[in-house]
């Protein structure tokens, strides 16, 4: 064989023998065997049965044929592929006969001709002949080397258990530990090779479970030690299992992806990491997934990996294997160590396939079901804080990729990939998962299948949860149970609530979390009240569940909710839950949950039977208070029919929403709720204004309650810069409601931040300095320059962010409506009502009018609703009471001689504006339009209740004042817009020369019945101007030379702005304001220009 294995032999030659290789090691393999019988030498140790020289042939026989197999599988694939299958056997079949510590070292050998960054077909290979030895009778022995008796382990060897591939761990399970080295590495490479290596590490473990030789309980916990590193092998790997978030960690240090973060590259590297930071660029390639991890060596420092041959060496010798003086296949070994170095730092961070995730977690569930209390309390104890922190993380993962989705969905999913097998593209279609099929009797199998490994799953978190309560209970009650630690195991609790469970699994869920609340009261009762918020909501949830059971024990489990609230404040009350369930049902009524129906009713009564049932605390004030928190639930839940009502009509849903933001000044929490709510609403419909001055009311709430308290330097009239409204934050009543509020300096520099990023958002960069003045001090005075930093270089670009907007005038923060309704029988107490609609940016009268039509139709019925185009005063008395009428009329806003002159900016403008104007042309012959010398027009100023932008998308208009405009005083208005516009835009920084030339072009124009010319001649006419009051002839004679100005200037910046080819359009222009000149000259009896 060895001869024939020659590189001179003729390579068909070669080819037959690797394809015939299992005969001649069958025969090699039966020889030893019956050497050995024959011999008598089977009755010695393994060292001594064979020669050195032969062990030196088969070494050379496995070397020889080893680059046959993973050099030439090209030429002849099927050749290899049976040469790489009859090898694995053979060194399985080697154990039994031969030195182990041989037999290990032929296996290193081969693993070694094996590269990461290899083709498909050699990992392959690699498994398969992993899969074949690890399949060895003995493995176990093998790997844990201490015999197991009847039933009993007689060697226990606990004490130094390694959670993750250590190089000790390599060299006491050398083949555990090179199989899971090699799926580790294989997690770095593409699906197929994961799947490939997943799929063999997990056949095993089934094996393991169903052998009869280790069936104890003793014996299962003592074979889940070899698999103790698979914990820090998917900790490694968390992020790519958490389908729910798919931001790498680093993100999560309060950076949004919103345009307030600067376009740089987050560089998603583990705490702990040792890869230095100037990497070589496509090892960024492969950190998003779009590169393979082994395109390239970078550099790489310092990284402790050793390879799983470490098992046959000592320690110093680890260390030699570098050394220049190694054997002939160290240079190999250097390659392999070198690349497999690279291939264990490195880590992807694109997504795990749902099947690849859900193996590897059943791998992880089975060990943390199958090993000691004692082995858990080791690896808790030895595990670092963020090591603890990804460890629940993983149980976390859990529960969400093996919950239970239902059999509307296994059904749906099995046809889906039926179809898809017909059309051809399976391939395409794994990520569906294959094992859905689409039969009745599959459905039914695979429904229970799912049921039943969705409740084991939740029962084996559960146990270990438990475990880890009953060993830290010290460490999760620090800090009156407010800590990094106790949030994360909350969480997960909360987790089983969140997510669909069985009945069965519920009801374990309840129990566990009443002992939970049992043991740390202090969680939930004292310090911040997150915690308790998120636990009543997510009760409140189940209380409207369709199972009746479920709805019971929620409802058992709020009532226990709140007596250990009111025993933990020595039966005064129960404040904190009593606060929390109404918010909480305020939250469920916002997020449109249908709570309102009869099953949540039920809930409600089977709390109060629990209270009035209750002996031991029949004689306190306990059960009224019960019965006051359900009758104010169900007054809550009236507005629940309202809000379902209107949840296709944003202006009307978050009216309702500030009706209950207004009736809840005494109780700061609840009002944030529903103006949280709100900011929702307006964030959905894209209206980012108003979504943002919810944030600004809601950090001025917080203020405000600061400040009183004397937390805070100011209160909300800090806020006053920014919008006149946030007055009605100072209404906030000292009462029942502020006794358990938790508001701190941190809770509202968070709402701050969120304040800037919803104005950054809605395009008013200018109001972001007036929140970075309150936050600055705050960082000044703890010394936090890195904060600092951030918002110094916010600041700058939020000032940029002005300048750009204001030389490119492309900003449009919105477009105003009147929109009136009449029509008793349909809009009630909307009939007569008048309100300011802003939209977003520039919509068209008709967008909104189609809108509103679309809107009202769908209430009241298409042929119900009519729409008004007429911008006049409506006489309802006029109407036919048979239809609902909208009116929509554009205005703009209005702002004084005052105002105009304070308001320097555009900004300024449009910010803050509280007063709209509308006109209606008219004459007094009772026609809309006439010629100059009959035109009037009427001017409408509405005044709203507040300013725009607030919290409100509408704001009713509370008193109009009209103004009658006479023919000459229409001229003078007209005139004096006109010269307004020619000197706004001569004075801009850049003149847009096309409006410019425009505007030039109607104002000079001579002809007879347009233009400026005709008011002039119409009321400057000796025979005309004699009719008209001479003040205002005198004013319009003014405004006249005013315009004679102005287009002269404009003239000179249209001159300086030409090029040759409109030169001739030019003074085409300029001889037409020659003529004007002279007509106007002559009409007025004066030099004009």
């Amino acid at each position: 064989m060895t001869a024939i294995l020659k590189p001179s032999t003729d390579f068909l030659t070669s080819n037959k023998l690797l394809k015939y290789s299992w005969y001649f090691f069958e025969a090699l393999v039966k020889s030893m065997a019956q050497y050995l019988i024959e011999s008598g030498k089977v009755k010695l140790s393994r060292n001594q049965r064979f020669s050195a020289s032969f062990y030196h042939s088969v070494e050379t026989l496995v070397n020889m044929l080893m680059p046959h197999i993973t050099q030439k599988y090209k030429e002849n694939l099927d050749a290899s592929r049976n040469a790489n299958h009859s090898l694995a056997l053979f060194i399985k079949r080697c154990f039994t006969f031969m030195d182990r510590g041989f037999v290990f070292k032929l296996i290193n050998n081969y693993m070694n001709c094996f590269l990461p960054g290899d083709p498909k077909t050699l990992f392959e290979f690699k498994f398969e002949f992993l899969r074949v030895v690890c399949h060895h009778e003995h493995y176990v022995p093998l790997n844990l080397p201490m015999p197991f008796g009847k039933g009993r382990i007689l060697r226990f060897q606990d004490l130094q258990m390694d959670y993750s591939l250590t190089e000790d761990f390599c060299r006491n399970h050398f083949l555990v530990g090179l199989l899971l080295r090699e799926v580790s590495a294989a997690l770095q490479e593409f699906r197929e090779i994961r799947q490939i290596a997943i799929q063999v590490l997990k056949n095993l473990m089934v094996k393991h479970t169903f052998d009869d030789r280790y069936t104890t309980k003793s014996q299962q916990a003592r074979l889940s030690t070899l698999y103790f590193p698979l914990f820090g092998l998917l900790q490694e790997n968390v992020y790519r299992l958490d389908v729910k978030d798919s931001a790498p960690p680093s993100s999560q240090n309060h950076i949004r992806e919103d345009s307030l973060v600067p376009n740089s590259m987050v560089n998603p590297q583990k705490p702990g990491s040792c890869i230095e930071n100037a990497l070589h660029k496509d090892v960024f390639g492969v950190i998003s997934g779009t590169a393979s991890p082994h395109s390239s060596t970078p550099n790489v420092s310092s990284v402790h990996h050793t390879g799983s041959r470490g098992s046959l060496i000592s320690t110093d010798s680890a260390n030699s294997l570098l050394d220049k003086s190694s054997d002939k296949t160290n240079s190999l070994e250097k390659k392999s160590q070198c690349v497999s170095m690279l291939g264990s730092s490195i880590l992807r961070w694109d997504k795990l396939d749902r099947e690849d995730i859900r193996n590897l977690l059943m791998c992880f569930l089975h060990i943390l079901k199958s090993m000691s209390e004692e082995a858990l309390f080791a690896y808790w104890n030895k595990a670092t804080p963020s090591e603890l922190m990804d460890f629940f993380t993983l149980i976390e993962i859990c529960l969400h990729q093996f919950r239970y989705m239902g059999k509307r969905f296994i059904s749906r999913a099995g046809i889906l990939h039926a179809r898809l097998q017909q059309l051809g593209t399976l391939e395409n279609a794994h990520t569906i998962t294959n094992m859905y099929s689409h039969t009745e009797a599959d459905v039914n199998s695979q429904c229970l299948l799912e049921a039943n490994v969705s409740t084991e799953v939740c029962l084996t978190v559960l146990d270990t949860l438990s475990t880890f309560i009953m060993g830290f209970k010290t460490q999760l009650a620090s800090d009156l149970g407010h800590n990094p630690l106790m949030k994360k195991v909350f969480l997960v609790h909360l987790c089983f609530l969140q997510i669909p469970q069985s009945e069965v699994a519920l009801k374990q869920v309840f129990t566990s979390l009443r002992t939970f609340i049992y043991k740390f009261p202090c969680t939930f009762f004292d310090g911040r009240a997150d915690m308790c918020a998120s636990l009543c909501y997510e009760i409140l949830k189940c209380c409207n569940s369709k199972l009746s059971s479920i709805r019971s024990d929620a409802a058992h489990l709020l009532y226990f909710l709140m007596k250990s609230n009111f025993d933990y404040t020595g039966r005064r009350s129960f404040v904190r839950t009593h606060l929390q369930v109404v918010i909480a049902v305020s939250q469920l009524i916002a997020d449109v949950i249908g709570i309102g129906s009869t099953r949540f009713q039920q809930s409600l009564s089977i709390v109060n039977n629990c209270a009035n049932s209750d002996k031991s605390i029949k004689h306190t004030a306990f059960p009224s208070d019960v019965k006051d928190l359900t009758k104010r639930i169900r007054t809550v839940l009236m507005a629940t029919e309202q809000m379902k009502e209107h949840e296709n009509d944003p202006e009307m849903l978050v009216d309702l929403q500030y009706s209950l933001a207004k009736s809840y000044t005494s109780t700061p929490e609840l009002r944030k709720t529903w103006l949280d709510s709100m900011a929702r609403i307006h964030n959905k419909n894209g209206d980012l204004s108003e979504a943002a001055m919810c944030y600004v009311h809601v950090a001025a709430l917080v203020a405000e309650y600061l400040w009183r308290k004397g937390m805070f330097r100011q209160g909300c009239s800090a806020f006053r810069v920014i919008t006149p409204n946030i007055d009605e934050e100072a209404a906030m009543m000292e009462d029942v409601g502020m006794q358990d509020v938790h508001f701190s300096e941190e809770v509202l520099l968070e709402l701050l931040e969120e304040c800037t990023d919803g104005l950054w958002k809605a395009e008013r960069y200018e109001l972001i300095a007036d929140i970075y003045r309150l936050i600055i001090p705050i960082y000044e005075e703890r010394r936090d320059f890195e904060k600092l930093t951030h918002l110094y270089d916010t600041l700058h670009r939020a000032y940029t962010k002005v300048m750009e907007v204001m030389h490119t005038g492309k900003r449009l923060l919105g477009t105003y409506f009147r929109v009136a309704f009449f029509g008793q029988g349909f809009f009630e107490d909307e009939d007569g009502k008048e309100y300011i609609y802003k939209e977003p940016k520039f919509t068209p009268l008709s967008e909104i009018s189609q809108r509103l039509l679309k809107l009202y139709s769908d209430k009241f019925g298409q042929e119900n609703v009519k729409i008004i185009q007429d911008s006049g005063k409506v006489n309802p008395k006029d109407l036919d009471s048979k239809y609902a009428y909208i009116q929509v009329t554009h205005v703009t806003p209005y702002l004084d001689d005052k105002e105009v002159e304070d308001r320097k900016t555009d900004f300024e403008k449009s910010h803050n504006i509280r007063r709209f104007v509308f006109e209606t042309p008219f004459t007094v012959s009772g026609k809309k339009q006439g010629g100059v010398e009959e035109q009037c027009k009427r001017r409408t100023v509405l005044t709203t209740t507040h300013c725009f932008p607030y919290v409100k998308k509408r704001i009713a208009v509370m008193y109009q004042h009209q103004t009658d405009l006479s023919p000459i005083e229409v001229a003078i208005d007209e005139m004096s817009s006109k010269v307004a516009e020619l000197r706004q835009l001569c004075s801009a920084s850049e003149v847009d020369m096309i409006r410019l030339q425009l505007k030039l072009q109607g104002s000079i124009s001579v002809q007879v019945n347009a233009g400026p010319l005709a008011y002039a001649r119409a009321f400057l006419d000796d025979s005309s101007a004699k009719k008209y009051p001479d003040n205002k002839v005198k004013q319009l004679k003014e405004v006249f030379r005013q315009f004679v100005d102005a287009c002269g200037q404009a003239l000179g910046v249209n001159e300086h702005l030409i090029k040759e080819d409109q030169q001739e359009y030019h003074d085409e222009m300029k001889a037409n304001y020659r003529d004007m000149i002279r007509e106007l000259s002559d009409i007025m009896h004066e030099q004009i220009g």
